[in-house]
């Protein structure tokens, strides 16, 4: 990609250290790569010295291990009248066939219990419950021509779904759209929700995702440690294929994750904007110790080996004492049902990397 937006959808290709994974509970979404690394992981860790344990870098957190909550019947009442994002009124009469175009509305699409009524995905929607589903775009662009053959009786996506002339064709054609507005902080989560089962028809269900959620955020930021030091976290994105590295700040979605965790954003500190070209300059002043990556963005580098080899990076505190957490790429910026559980195995990764040493 030559260019590279909060749109970038952010899965993990091995590093020539040991992972440590951050684990919990069943399956989600991860690659049969990931799963064989982890275990594999696991079994050398449970082989080596505590020396070498302590040693052991970077701490993995696998969307594999999350639980995504059913809390709906999957019925609606209809028909529903709303707003989307895009100030347009959109009336749904039916919700038996829906194409989802972003990672996160599938979630909570899913967790309102209308898994089954889901036959189309962009190609950014990962979840592995929805592997074997169709996908109607190439990244965020989407195709009308693949969305008019599934005969979709809904569309949901945000304002990153485009291209405006396919949304326009598809309306034109007489498919019902609705654009939920971004998110990139813990706030916007609940307008999300309940916009999106306003379009099902499942506003009582709603209530209770968005009161399950919050609660769990909620909870999630009242067990943090405050004995805890908080970290210098640098979220870095990159694309080594594409020679794309950026430093995240203010509004970048993982600035608000890292503070929510415990950790300082150094983008943040340093005033900088969502995503500022990476310099060595930038990120040696930035001073993190630890590292925040996707899993994807990894891999693209050659593993934790290549990211820490990269100019300015390697002079960094992070660096020095391989400080890094990768994310698999549609856990991050999800902001949905799973956020709650990702602060709590992200304050546990700060906190394994800051006494680990």
């Amino acid at each position: 990609m030559a260019m590279v937006t909060r749109n970038a959808t952010l899965a993990l290709l091995a590093s020539s250290l040991f992972i440590v994974p951050i684990s919990a509970c069943t399956t989600n979404s991860a690659t049969t790569e990931t799963t064989s690394q982890s275990v594999s992981s696991t079994t050398a860790l449970s082989t080596e010295s505590s020396t070498a344990f302590e040693l052991t870098r970077p701490v993995l957190i696998s969307a594999e291990d999350f639980d995504l909550p059913i809390i709906g019947d999957g019925k609606s009442t209809l028909p529903a009248k709303v707003t989307s994002a895009d100030n347009i009124e959109v009336t749904i009469t039916d919700s038996s066939r829906i194409i989802v175009l972003n990672e996160a509305i599938a979630e909570i699409v899913i967790s309102l219990g209308f898994a089954d009524n889901i036959i189309g995905r962009d190609a950014t929607t990962t979840l592995a419950a929805l592997e074997s589903i169709p996908k109607v775009s190439s990244g965020h662009d989407i195709s009308a021509e693949s969305v008019l053959e599934l005969r979709p009786t809904l569309v949901i996506g945000d304002t990153r779904s485009g291209p405006p002339e396919a949304i326009q064709q598809l309306r034109g054609a007489g498919v019902p759209i609705v654009l939920a507005p971004e998110v990139w902080q813990l706030s916007d989560i609940a307008p999300r929700i309940k916009l999106i089962a306003d379009v099902l028809g499942a506003a009582t269900f709603g209530k209770k995702l968005l009161d399950t959620t919050q609660i769990d955020i909620n909870d999630a930021l009242n067990t943090l440690d405050s004995a805890t030091a908080s970290p210098r976290v640098a979220f870095i994105y990159v694309r080594g294929t594409a020679s794309v590295f950026l430093l995240g700040g203010k509004e970048s979605g993982a600035d608000e994750m890292i503070r929510s965790a415990g950790g300082i954003d150094v983008g943040t500190d340093l005033n900088l904007a969502a995503f500022t070209p990476l310099t060595s300059e930038a990120i040696v002043n930035a001073n993190p110790g630890i590292i925040v990556v996707t899993t994807r963005g990894l891999a693209s580098v050659g593993g934790i080996d290549g990211l820490l080899e990269l100019p300015g990076i390697a002079q960094t505190p992070a660096a020095k004492s391989r400080s890094v957490v990768s994310i698999d790429d549609d856990l991050l910026f999800s902001f949905g049902p799973r956020t709650g559980e990702l602060i709590i195995r992200l304050a546990q990764a700060f906190k394994i990397l800051t006494t680990e040493k």
